[in-house]
């Protein structure tokens, strides 16, 4: 819908969209000002779920008054369309900030304690942010920082509460928005990654996952998937700030340490005493820089030439004026307790190791030869390879000549369910495909004819490419696939079988698609193991598995309210249909219809032994997050899924 005016507000120009509304900048006809404009996504203005998140942001943001949070002017509704006016802020989100240079620590330091003081003042108002992220994080070009969406805040008692966060996995590993990378699921603290109470402590747990951030360039919890990260911040310890920046105070690392400790009884109690600590840092550092600049040139030469700066040594006052000294080895800089710390790294251990001991380096030579020789060896072998398990394959569409439009999408999409059973197979997915489609200025519902895919795996760095094709003879059917090199277009392997009757397609596509597997290179323990017929991890109705292909389309295009009665038609024609119950679930949540979802995440799981090994994983997770809360058990299911499919990104 093309808007111009929406109340008193003439709209300049769209500025951004995510899951519920869009922004614009638009100009006060009243008051002649810029402000932001945050309407409520249509589709969305009968949800009652959503319409009540939509307007909780506006009550909450609007009763804190604060240089540091986002002032909200006026929230209303004209025409039916929903919208926040706010003040317009002319500057970068930090996440924008990250990727153009590296931030100081003067800069670190200014926008942490900036924020720190935001939630302060939110947490004095009993309200929890639980979603503080580099996203809604912005920087004016003068440095001053505002914290912004207060959408997912909760009101909470002055007291601890009992206010748990039971869909923040949930939203992080299944909500399908167009774009979305792994965004909160990094951000999210143990207690809400297991579902679990959550106070005040988790927006202090955030921060100091945006702190590391800011000081190192790299965040503390990572992973091929959103799987990886979720069990990382559940179980895995933080690697050193060291590590990635030798240059970060001893200091820092204490605090950054303490706000991420996953006891939340260990971290720090108030968002008040993190301020604290890194005011006193930044006072330090100040004091630091100002001492450097008062010190003779030939005194910090002097230092210099002892392997010593200002940081490692101790200022004391004498009566002729500043001197400075080494500390004791036993004493904590800054006086934070255990801040100490050996600076060495590994490498430094090796180099001096090779200085000390010729021998070593001879040795050295010899290995660098013998593994010149096998990375020659293994290229050469890995020339003559067809496919292997580091490689990706995408699927076109199928060739339909048999004039029934039954099997028109629905072929490609049994297709891709039994090769994404096999942990050998990368499946470039739907989603990946229409992102192509777009950069290459093509509709993203383009037909990936064998020319188009050739064009997207040559722009992808795909390796190779998928055809498939069904023609009719007489009351029999000739399925043929064929697996091609996207760079020469020669063939790496072809598959072909004949079928006698419609009712038997989907099994002889199975059974085509195992042998083709082989022929790919998968060992035949992993076919074994990874290869339930199509019909039972799907359905057997084809009339059922194409009202599933077509609400998979609109559900990837982002047209959730349309994929909806797509998927239950499916359910209709095959009510053990576990695939689309979980997809009806993914879309539920999507559109916050979070009761419904549940259910259907239950019957899902009902059925679960009608998916495939990698779907069962995921229901199974989804299950035990969503409608049971044995966020434990969930956890563990991530944590196999991530080991059995390294390189999945999103379970479907």
């Amino acid at each position: 819908m093309e808007l111009s005016t929406i109340s008193r507000y003439r709209i300049l120009e769209k500025l951004g969209s995510g899951g519920m509304g869009e922004v614009y900048l638009a100009e006060d006809m009243r008051l002649g000002r810029k402000v932001a404009l945050k309407l409520l996504v249509e589709d969305l203005t009968e949800n009652r779920e959503r319409l009540g998140r939509f307007d909780q942001e506006a009550y909450t943001a609007s009763a804190l008054n604060h240089p540091n949070i986002l002032t909200i002017y006026e929230m209303g509704d004209e025409a039916g369309r929903h919208f926040i006016a706010a003040e317009y802020i002319d500057g970068v989100t930090l996440r924008r900030r990250l990727t153009t240079s590296p931030m100081d620590l003067s800069e670190v330091l200014s926008v942490a304690i900036q924020v720190a003081d935001a939630l302060e003042e939110a947490h004095a108002a009993g309200i929890i942010h639980r979603d503080i992220k580099p996203e809604n994080i912005m920087i004016r070009r003068n440095g001053h920082v505002k914290v912004l969406d207060f959408g997912l805040a909760k009101l909470t008692e002055r007291t601890v509460t009992e206010e748990t966060d039971t869909e923040a996995v949930t939203r992080a590993l299944v909500q399908t928005d167009a774009g979305m990378v792994l965004g909160t699921s990094q951000y999210m603290s143990p207690e809400q990654a297991r579902g679990k109470p959550i106070d005040a402590r988790t927006d202090i747990w955030s921060l100091g996952v945006v702190l590391y951030e800011m000081a190192t360039g790299h965040p503390p919890f990572t992973g091929e998937t959103k799987t990886d990260v979720v069990v990382a911040i559940a179980r895995s310890d933080p690697q050193p700030l060291t590590r990635f920046s030798r240059n970060v105070p001893a200091e820092l690392e204490w605090i950054v340490m303490k706000a991420l400790r996953k006891n939340v009884e260990e971290r720090y109690q108030t968002v008040k005493e993190f301020e604290s600590d890194l005011k006193k840092l930044k006072q330090r550092l100040e004091f630091q820089t100002e001492l450097e600049r008062s010190i003779p040139p030939d005194r910090l030469s002097s230092l210099a030439a002892a392997g010593l700066t200002l940081t490692d040594t101790e200022i004391q006052i004498t009566p002729s004026g500043l001197s400075t000294s080494v500390p004791p080895e036993s004493r904590s800089p800054g006086g934070f307790p255990g801040a100490a710390q050996t600076r060495a790294s590994s490498a430094e251990y090796i180099v001096s190791g090779i200085k000390q001991h010729k021998a070593v380096v001879a040795i050295a030579a010899m290995a660098v030869v013998l593994a010149a020789s096998a990375i020659i060896y293994w290229s050469s072998f890995r020339s003559r390879v067809a496919f292997t398990d580091k490689d990706t394959i995408l699927l076109a569409d199928f060739v339909n000549t048999t004039g029934d439009s039954v099997f028109d999408g629905t072929l490609k999409q049994a297709l891709a369910v039994q090769l994404r059973q096999s942990p050998f197979l990368d499946i470039f997915s739907e989603d990946r495909v229409r992102d192509a489609l777009k950069f290459m200025n093509r509709s993203p519902d383009e037909r990936v004819t064998r020319e188009v895919a050739r064009e997207i795996c040559e722009r992808q760095g795909i390796k190779a490419m998928l055809l498939g094709s069904i023609s009719g003879l007489g009351s029999h059917y000739v399925i043929s696939l064929e697996a091609v090199n996207a760079n020469t277009g020669d063939s790496i392997a072809t598959e072909q079988v004949e079928t006698d009757g419609k009712e038997q397609v989907l099994k002889s596509l199975g059974q085509a698609a195992s042998k083709l597997r082989e022929k790919l290179g998968e060992s035949l323990g992993s076919i074994q193991k990874f290869d339930a017929p199509i019909e039972q991890v799907t359905t057997s109705s084809l009339d059922a598995l194409r009202a599933y292909s077509m609400g998979l389309e609109q559900h990837s295009s982002g047209n959730y309210p349309q994929a909806i009665p797509l998927y239950k038609r499916a359910i209709e024609l095959d009510n053990n249909f576990a695939i689309a119950y979980a997809r009806l679930a993914t879309v539920y949540n999507n559109t916050g219809k979070f009761e419904l979802s549940r259910e259907a995440s239950a019957k899902a799981y009902e059925f679960r032994d009608r998916a495939s090994q990698r779907e069962k994983l995921f229901v199974t997770a989804s299950y035990y997050g969503g409608v049971t809360g044995e966020w434990d058990k969930q956890i563990d299911q991530l944590d196999v899924w991530s080991h059995t499919y390294p390189r999945d990104w999103e379970p479907f």
